[in-house]
C-alpha cells in the first residue's frame, strides 16, 4: 500500500492553461445565452428572454468562478511518479483518486498535443493498457520532462521501438 503522494508535479504554466481553457468555455456560453436571449426576444417572448438571460447570466458567473478556481485545485492535487510498482498517479480534488499503472500493463507510451496545450509549450503523455478501464494520461509537461518520461516507462514496460 502506498501512503505518500507522488513525487512529481505538473508543470505550472498548466494552471493558465486551464484558466484559459476555462474562460473560452464560459465566453463560449456567453454567445450562446446573448444569441438565446435575442432570438427569444425577437420572437416576441418577452418574459421568455429575461428567463433566458437571468439563468444563462447565473450558468455563465458560476463557469466563470469555476475557470478562475479549479486550475489551482487542479494542479495542487495532481501529481505522478515513476516507482517499481509502476506510474502513480493522484489526481482530483473534490474526487480523489489513486492509479497504479503496472508496468507490465503498459501497452504503448504517447505524448500528445493539441493546438491550446503547444500553445503554452506543453505535451501530454497517454499511457494505455489492457485494460477495460484504459490507462492513465499525465497533461501538463515541458517536451523534454515528456521525452524522458516516455522513455522511462516504455524501457520499464519492455516496449521496443516499431512495436
Amino acid at each position: 500500500m502506498i501512503l505518500r503522494p507522488p513525487a512529481n508535479q505538473l508543470d505550472p504554466r498548466m494552471r493558465t492553461y486551464w484558466l484559459v481553457e476555462g474562460l473560452l468555455g464560459t465566453a463560449t456560453a456567453v454567445v450562446i445565452v446573448v444569441v438565446a436571449a435575442v432570438i427569444t426576444a425577437v420572437a416576441g417572448a418577452t418574459t421568455a428572454a429575461w428567463i433566458v438571460a437571468v439563468v444563462g447570466g447565473a450558468v455563465v458567473v458560476t463557469l466563470a468562478v469555476a475557470a478562475f478556481v479549479t486550475p489551482r485545485l487542479d494542479y495542487e492535487y495532481f501529481r505522478y511518479e515513476v516507482m517499481e510498482l509502476g506510474l502513480y498517479v493522484a489526481r482530483g480534488w473534490l474526487r480523489r483518486r489513486w492509479q497504479v499503472v503496472p508496468h507490465a500493463r503498459i501497452q504503448t507510451v504517447d505524448t500528445t498535443a493539441g493546438p491550446l496545450l503547444r500553445a503554452f509549450g506543453l505535451v501530454a503523455v497517454e499511457v494505455t493498457t489492457a485494460s477495460a478501464a484504459g490507462g492513465t494520461s499525465i497533461p501538463g509537461l515541458p517536451p523534454d520532462v515528456a521525452g524522458a518520461l516516455l522513455e522511462e516507462l516504455a524501457r520499464r514496460a519492455g516496449l521496443e521501438e516499431g512495436t
